[in-house]
């Protein structure tokens, strides 16, 4: 048996999740179910139900819903628990839940096992390009997603260099905000204007240049 088993005697009121950790994905403004294997150390001759517990503190909210009770069928020592995940609020993150069974008289329960799951990505790149007005070390950018995490920046540009191209790998179907900044506060204006492009996928999602104060930012898609 593996080493994330418990084993436990034959006859014993036992039971306990296959493994201890699972892991799987969702793929973007989808939903999918995941099957956890229970296993008791015996078998009876009717059904068994036993009440579930979620700890949901590492997952986004609403991006997974688990039955409350899992049932050993009778005859069996097995069941299963089908959890439903969702691509709600998922970001770029690993989401957790931790699902235990709830001790009672005369039950002995094995370890608590976690689900981590994550929104699937197909990657689609870029460039952004830069021309700047001759303060380099003034500007900055970053790229959030929709739940305000940062997925790509830069920054440590040189007084006088003439430009930049950086190269962006992001996920398809999903909404980003690009923004640019300047320290000093005149954006890409002084000594002379400076210009800004990023494009993803063959496609301009920001651009822009002169004087837009300390900051400036772009909403797109990646559809």
């Amino acid at each position: 048996m593996g080493c994330e088993e418990d084993n436990e005697a034959p006859g014993t009121n036992y039971i306990t999740f296959g493994k201890t950790s699972y892991n799987t994905g969702v793929d973007p403004g989808s939903t999918a179910t995941f099957d956890i294997p229970v296993f008791t150390a015996n078998t009876n001759g009717s059904d068994r139900t036993f009440i579930v517990n979620v700890d949901g503190s590492g997952a986004a909210a609403g991006s997974y819903s688990v039955p409350e009770t899992v049932t050993i069928p009778g005859g069996t020592n097995e069941g299963m628990l089908t959890v439903s995940l969702s691509d709600t609020n998922l970001g770029i993150g690993v989401n957790k839940i931790v699902i235990s069974i709830a001790a009672e008289s005369g039950l002995s329960v094995g370890s608590a096992t976690s689900l981590n799951y994550i929104q699937n990505c197909n990657e689609v790149t870029g460039t952004l390009g830069i021309i700047f007005d001759g303060y380099g070390s003034e500007t900055s950018w970053e790229i959030t997603d929709a739940l305000g995490g940062v997925v790509a920046s830069g920054s440590g540009y040189a007084d006088g260099q003439a430009t930049a191209s950086e190269n962006i790998t992001l996920c398809q179907g999903r909404d980003y905000t690009f923004t640019i900044f300047d320290s000093y506060g005149d954006g890409l204006s002084y000594p002379s204007d400076g210009f800004y492009t990023l494009n993803i996928g063959g496609n301009v999602k920001a651009n822009g240049g002169g004087d837009f104060g300390f900051e400036e930012s772009t909403d797109f898609d990646t559809n």
